[in-house]
């Protein structure tokens, strides 16, 4: 489970063994998130400024609360975190979790639990995306690979 292309961030995570959203739901909140983070370099004008805000407050409504924080490595095939609960190998579910703080939302991924191992009275839980839709599977890449390509910026910066 060591994808070549991944990241590693403290983020709002929980293991469900039901997903509540589309696949269409969850390509298209990627693709906001993209234009959200990482828009043009000018001021948004004041109607996407409105709308940006209505997404945000629309945002916290369906997601009132968020999971607590969990050290996670997400990778292109497989994602790696720890839990006190320990997971059974081969049981499929759907990984839950924010990836940012800008738009506060629980994107929701398919997933199946391919190794638990436990280390110093956690569990050590790897799974393997089960993402079949090829919209949402493109959409999950490009942000994989753009978190990845930034924090190789930040510490090739010396930046945490």
């Amino acid at each position: 489970m060591n994808d070549a292309v991944h990241f590693t961030a403290r983020l709002p995570l929980a293991w469900r063994a039901q997903g509540d959203q589309s696949a269409f739901e969850a390509a298209r909140f990627l693709d906001v998130l993209t234009a959200l983070e990482h828009g043009g370099e000018d001021a948004p004008d004041a109607r996407d400024a409105k709308i940006d805000l209505q997404l945000l407050w629309l945002a916290r409504l369906l997601t009132p609360s968020l999971p607590p924080e969990t050290d996670v490595r997400i990778g292109i095939e497989h994602a790696v975190w720890m839990q006190p609960e320990p997971l059974s190998a081969g049981q499929p579910g759907w990984l839950s979790f924010s990836p940012s703080t800008v738009l506060p939302f629980l994107l929701c991924l398919p997933a199946q639990v391919v190794a638990c191992d436990a280390a110093a009275g956690r569990h050590r839980i790897g799974v393997r995306w089960t993402i079949a839709e090829g919209m949402l599977r493109e959409a999950f890449e490009r942000m994989v690979f753009r978190r990845h390509r930034e924090q190789i910026r930040r510490e090739r910066a010396g930046q945490p």
